[in-house]
Order: C-alpha cells, then structure tokens, then sequence
C-alpha cells in the first residue's frame, strides 16, 4: 500500500530546516519526500495539518519501561520495554545492562540474539554492556559487588556475541582496561568512556587505545565540578575537548542543568551529541512507585528515578524519553528543532553504523518516522511504514 502523509512541515536534516511538504511511503520504505503544494501521485492519505514530521528516534542507551528491565533477558521484558518506547517515537533502541555477573550479561546477550522483535515495537539494535568495569567513585547506581577489573578470561566469552554487542562502557583507569580496550576494538564493537574516576590523561590514552564515545556526560564522571577536583580537569573535560569523541548526553531536565546542556552544545555541536534517554523501568510508572535497575531497589521521584537515603541517594537514571529531551533541548537551551532531533536520529544512527538505513527523512531509508505537534503531543509513529500504536 502506497501511503502519502500530506501537509507536513518536514524535520530535515541541519542545513535543510523545516519546510512543508509531503512524505511517500511503500513497501516500509520512504520512497519520495517533496516540497510541492501538489500531491505526489496516488495513495492513501493522512493530512498532517502542518505538524512535524520526523525521522523515528535511535536511543542507544535505553534500560527499561513499565517496571521491566533488560536485565530481564526475556523476550517478554524485551517486546514490552520496546513498545512502550516505541509509542513515544522511539523506532530503533539500543537496550543496557548493568553491573552484573558475568553469567547476567551472557543471558541478556542470548537473549538478544534470539529476539525477532514484535511489529508494535522498537527495533532492537542490540545490546549495551554498561559494566561492570567501573570506578567504585562513580559506580552511580550500579552494586558495589559487581564492580571488578577487566580481565581476558571474561571477555573472551562475551566476544563470543559480538553480533549483539552494540557498545561497551568502561572505566579507562582501571588495571586491564587498555586490554579491553584493545580486545573489544579489535572485535568492531565501540568502547566508551563512564563510571570513571580518570584523570585528563588517563581519560586521553583510553581515547589513543580506542574508546571513541563517553556515557552520559558530565554523570558519573570525574570533572573539575567534583568535590575533590577542583582546578582539575578529568573524564568530562576530555571528552568535550577531544575531536571526535561523541558524548552521550541525559536531558531530561534532571540530570543536566540547561547550563551544562548549554555548555556541551556549545562546544561540540550537534554532530557529536547523542541524546538517550537513559530509561529505566520506572518510566511509565507513577511517582513512589519502586522498581528494580538490575537488583537495586530504586523509586519513582519527580521526573527521575533515585536509590539510596541520606548520603547515599543518587539519582537511578531516568523516568523520562527520547522525545522528551528533544522537547528540553529546544525549550530549555534554544537548540533549533532540526538539530535537535539531528541529536536523537542522525547522530545515533551514525554510531550504530546504520545512518544509511535510518536517522533522516530521506528516499530510499526505512519509513520509520514520528509525527507531533508544536505543542510537542506525539501523533503518529511509523516502524518500516507500519503505524503503532500509541499510549
């Protein structure tokens, strides 16, 4: 079935900006994008009067919704976490684990491996190790006792599923962590940057061994803003001054202030910002409700998730969407939309090596698209020209 979504004021690619203009698609593929007041040919038609057209969100780093998680490693979990997501724009994500056994992060990866996806959901692009080799400085909400060094005998069985292992985080200080830097290189899969505690030297020879990306920046990350830093420079500052390191940023309005988002955009652009979302099984659930984030008990607060009392509450990841720190970036920092939505599409999408598949509104990629409204309510999604269904 041909499908014309007529009327649209179309995100294109930065440099491009928005224009108004119809989208062809057929055969799950976007088969025309014109800017003509006519209607390209015959089809059925969905008139969007004007609101956004976009291409489907990439959130490469994506733990869980409605109080599943991926640690889970169901096909269960897996479909209801990718809906969920799905019915807020996300069309491909990347889903994460935590610190855990190395038994846990095998099950998750065969999982992965096993899963053909459901047609109301995300596609599943793969899996994020996110862990365990980490700083127990800046172990966020991950166990203590699952924190460990990097060693080969552990790695070797992992590689074993590098067809599902999108990334791997790491902490680049560590004792073994040059070795998995290398191991990992070597097996096509990209290393980042997080849960560290390294100096700016130590975070620059990771980047000289491989790693290529820093996990949530400015969170759970050594920097001159740390109690212990000041006048120091450390993982946060490296990654924002070394050319082409992408950063991952979490812009849900909690774990960044507008200035840090601000500060980040003005110094990298567009092109190595990736926005994720950093979803947790509490979004989608109400405030006070709890959940787990592998085995950690943890709590619906405000607009974030949280674990721990007194000097020991931090923040859990997030509550919130992809969509959502679209909507923060443009309102609260002055992003253009284009290139905001760029952040959360085209860059990802490039990460995962799939920006020829997918990322923008372009003839020939996959019809995975997202229609909303200026006052930011989501009003279509379309998974390879198939529309699903939303909350």
């Amino acid at each position: 079935m041909r499908l014309i979504l007529s009327g649209a004021t179309l995100v294109l690619p930065p440099g491009k900006g928005l224009v108004r203009g119809h989208a062809v698609i057929e055969e799950g593929t976007i088969r025309e994008i014109s800017t003509k007041a006519a209607l390209p040919g015959e089809g059925r038609v969905i008139d969007c009067g004007g609101d956004f057209l976009a291409p489907g969100l990439v959130d490469i780093h994506l733990h869980g919704a409605f109080g599943r998680d991926a640690m889970e490693a169901t096909s269960v979990a897996f479909a209801e976490i990718l809906a969920h997501h799905a019915s807020r724009g996300t069309t491909t994500a990347v889903l994460t684990t935590v610190a855990s056994s190395s038994e846990r992060m095998l099950a998750v990866l065969r999982a992965a491996r096993e899963y053909h996806g459901e047609a109301w959901g995300a596609r599943l692009a793969g899996i994020h190790l996110e862990g365990p080799w980490f700083s127990p400085r800046r172990r966020g909400a991950h166990m203590a006792e699952c924190l460990r060094f990097p060693e080969e005998a552990e790695i070797e069985p992992l590689l074993s599923h590098r067809d599902v292992i999108r990334r791997v985080t790491l902490a680049p200080e560590l004792p073994g962590a040059g070795m998995a830097i290398r191991r990992f290189w070597e097996a096509g899969i990209a290393v980042s940057a997080g849960h560290s505690d390294a100096t700016e030297e130590e975070a620059v020879a990771g980047f000289a061994a491989g790693i290529t990306q820093a996990t949530h920046l400015f969170n759970a990350m050594s920097s001159g803003r740390k109690p212990g830093w000041e006048g120091r420079r450390g993982l946060a500052e490296a990654a924002l001054f070394t050319t082409g390191i992408l950063c991952e940023m979490i812009a849900d309005g909690v774990h960044l202030a507008p200035e840090l988002l601000r500060e980040a955009f003005g110094k990298k652009g567009w092109g190595d910002l990736a926005l994720v979302s950093d979803a947790t099984a509490g979004t989608g659930l109400p405030r006070g409700s709890g959940f787990l984030l592998g085995n950690l008990p943890c709590r619906v607060e405000g607009k974030a998730a949280w674990t721990g009392e007194g000097r020991d509450r931090c923040l859990a990841g997030s509550t919130s969407t992809l969509f959502d720190g679209i909507r923060t970036m443009v309102e609260s920092v002055g992003v253009p939309l284009e290139e905001a939505v760029a952040m959360a599409t085209i860059v990802p999408a490039r990460a995962l090596g799939q920006d020829r598949m997918i990322g923008s509104l372009q003839p020939g990629k996959r019809a995975d698209l997202i229609r909303f409204s200026p006052d930011w309510k989501i009003k279509g999604v379309w998974i390879g020209g198939e529309e699903v269904g939303l909350l």
